[in-house]
C-alpha cells in the first residue's frame, strides 16, 4: 500500500498505487501470486495509469485489478474459452499469428515449440514421434489450445457457437433465452461436438427425442412448432459461426424438418371473445376498489398488450393525466421487450385508464407499477401468468392471459381498423411497405380505434347484467 503526498496537510492510502516522480503520472504496481508466477512469465505487474489525478487512478487500478483477477482465476481453474484465448495471446507473444501460424517466421516456430518442449515429461520430449493426442494430454490448457491453433486442430465446438451467439444478443433478454434452450437440448441429447462432426442424422435424433420427452424428467414431448423454433435458432446461430470463423462445412440444421404421421403441434390458443370480456369485467368488479392483479387484468383487455409489458410497467411509464392518457411500453434493465417493433405508446380506454390509476395509487412509492412481480432484479412475468390464468379458470373463464391479446385484434377487427394501427397498437412488424414510412399515427388516432374496439364490450356489458359462475372474490395472493 502507497503513501501518496499530494500536498503537505494531505495524504492518501491506496492499495497497488505507485509514485515514481513527483510530476509524473502515477502508476500500478502489483506482485503475481507465487503460484502463477511461471505461467504469468513475470514476478510483478506495472503500468502507467496515465495520470496525476488520484481519483480517476483509484479508478483505474480498481478496474486493471479486477481484470487482472479475472486473468488469474482462470489460469487456475482454466474454462474452454479461457484457455483458447491465452493459447492465442502465448503464440502472438511468440511472433505467430493465431488466424495463419503457418505463414508465421521459421525462428519464431522453433522458439514456440521448443516452448511447448519445455512442459513435455522427458520421456516424450525424447521419443521420435508423439501424436498430437498424446501432447495434448500432457500439456497445460493453456499450452494444449496453443498447440491445436497452431496446427490447426482447434475446433469450434457447439458450445462454442452457443457462447458467441448469446453474446451477439446480450442486450436483450428474451433472444438470449431463446437462444439458450436450444443449445441446452442439444449438448445433452447429442453431444458437445465440433460443429463439423454433427450430421444429419444428429438432426433428426436430436428432433425425435424432442418428441419423446427425453429431455425433460417428466418425460413430457415437445410440439412441432416448438421444435421448428429451436431448429430455426441452431440453424442460424450454426450460420453464423461457420461464416465468422471461415469453418468451410455444410450447416447440418438448412432445409425442411420431416415429423413423423401424427407428431403434435402446439395447441392454438383461443382468443378472448365478448362473452369472455364480460365475465372478466363482471368478476373483476369495481375497479376503484380492486386490487393489483385485477388491474393487470383491466389492462392486459383494455390494450392487448403482452403480460411482461404490463407487467414491467414502471412508474415513469405512465401517463394518466396526458391529454390522451397512455402507457409507453419500452425496454428496461428490468423487462426487455420482444422485438423492436414492440417499444410503443398504448393509449387506455376508460377502464383501461380506471386500472392504471388504481395501481399507481395501490404500489405505494415503488419505482414499478407491479412491485409484487417486478423490482430490479428482474420481471416475474411467468408468476403473475400463472396466478392470473388459475384465477381466469377459477372465475370460468376457459382462457388465458394471452388470449386477450388475440381478442384485442379480434375487436379491432370488428372495428375495422386500419392494419397499420393494429401493429402500431399491438406491437407488430409492419406487413406493408407503405406502413414502414413516416412516425405512425397519433395518440389520438390510436384512441379512436381502440376506444370503438372496448366499446363493444363495454357497451354489451352496459346492456345487460353479467353472471359470473364463481364467486366474486379477491384472487389468492401467490408466494
Amino acid at each position: 500500500m502507497a503513501i501518496v503526498h499530494l500536498s503537505p496537510i494531505m495524504s492518501a492510502r491506496i492499495k497497488h498505487l505507485k509514485e515514481r516522480s513527483k510530476t509524473g503520472p502515477f502508476w500500478m504496481k502489483r506482485r503475481v501470486p507465487l503460484d502463477l508466477v511461471e505461467q504469468v512469465g513475470k514476478t510483478e505487474i506495472q503500468l502507467s495509469l496515465g495520470t496525476r489525478d488520484l481519483e480517476r487512478a483509484a479508478r483505474l487500478i480498481a478496474k486493471y485489478a479486477a481484470e487482472q483477477d479475472r486473468q488469474w482465476a482462470e489460469l487456475r481453474n482454466p474454462t474452454r474459452q479461457g484457455s483458447i484465448e491465452q493459447g492465442r495471446r502465448l503464440l502472438a507473444a511468440h511472433g505467430i499469428d493465431p488466424a495463419s501460424p503457418e505463414d508465421s517466421h521459421q525462428g519464431a516456430r522453433w522458439a514456440f515449440e521448443d516452448l511447448l518442449d519445455a512442459q513435455l515429461p522427458d520421456h516424450l520430449r525424447e521419443a521420435d514421434s508423439v501424436s498430437p493426442q498424446e501432447l495434448d494430454r500432457h500439456l497445460p490448457p493453456a499450452h494444449r489450445a496453443a498447440l491445436q491453433a497452431y496446427q490447426g486442430r482447434l475446433e469450434h465446438l457447439a458450445s462454442d457457437c452457443q457462447r458467441e451467439y448469446v453474446e451477439a444478443r446480450a442486450d436483450d433478454a428474451q433472444s438470449v433465452k431463446s437462444a439458450t434452450i436450444p443449445f441446452t437440448y442439444l449438448i445433452k441429447l447429442i453431444g458437445d461436438k465440433a460443429l463439423g462432426k454433427y450430421r444429419r442424422a444428429d438432426v433428426r435424433q436430436f428432433v425425435d427425442r424432442l418428441l419423446a420427452g427425453d429431455h425433460s424428467p417428466t418425460g413430457k414431448p415437445i410440439a412441432t412448432t416448438t421444435i421448428d423454433r429451436y431448429v430455426t435458432t441452431l440453424r442460424a446461430a450454426f450460420a453464423r459461426s461457420i461464416r465468422e470463423h471461415e469453418l468451410g462445412i455444410i450447416n447440418v440444421w438448412q432445409g425442411t424438418i420431416e415429423y413423423p404421421k401424427g407428431a403434435k403441434g402446439e395447441t392454438k390458443r383461443g382468443s378472448f371473445t365478448v362473452d369472455h370480456y364480460r365475465s372478466l369485467f363482471g368478476a373483476v368488479g369495481d375497479i376503484d376498489q380492486t386490487d393489483d392483479l385485477r388491474c393487470i387484468l383491466v389492462l392486459l383487455a383494455e390494450t392487448g398488450a403482452r403480460l411482461a409489458e404490463v407487467v414491467g410497467l414502471r412508474v415513469e411509464d405512465c401517463h394518466a393525466r396526458a391529454s390522451v392518457p397512455y402507457i409507453r411500453i419500452q425496454a428496461h434493465g428490468s423487462r426487455s421487450i420482444k422485438t423492436a417493433h414492440s417499444a410503443r405508446d398504448v393509449p387506455l380506454p376508460p377502464k383501461g385508464l380506471q386500472a392504471l390509476q388504481r395501481a399507481l395509487a395501490l404500489c405505494g412509492g415503488s419505482a414499478y407499477l407491479f412491485p409484487r412481480y417486478t423490482d430490479d432484479t428482474g420481471c416475474k412475468a411467468t408468476h403473475a401468468s400463472n396466478t392470473l390464468n388459475d384465477w381466469l379458470r377459477s372465475r370460468g373463464v376457459d382462457r388465458t392471459c394471452h388470449s386477450m391479446r388475440h381478442g384485442m385484434r379480434d375487436l379491432l377487427r370488428a372495428v375495422e381498423a386500419p392494419q397499420d394501427v393494429v401493429e402500431q397498437i399491438q406491437g407488430w412488424g409492419k406487413e406493408s411497405q407503405s406502413s414502414k414510412y413516416g412516425a405512425g399515427h397519433s395518440l389520438a388516432v390510436l384512441a379512436g380505434s381502440l376506444g370503438k374496439a372496448t366499446a363493444l364490450v363495454t357497451r354489451s356489458t352496459a346492456q345487460r347484467p353479467t353472471v359470473c359462475p364463481r364467486d366474486l372474490g379477491h384472487p389468492p395472493a401467490d408466494a
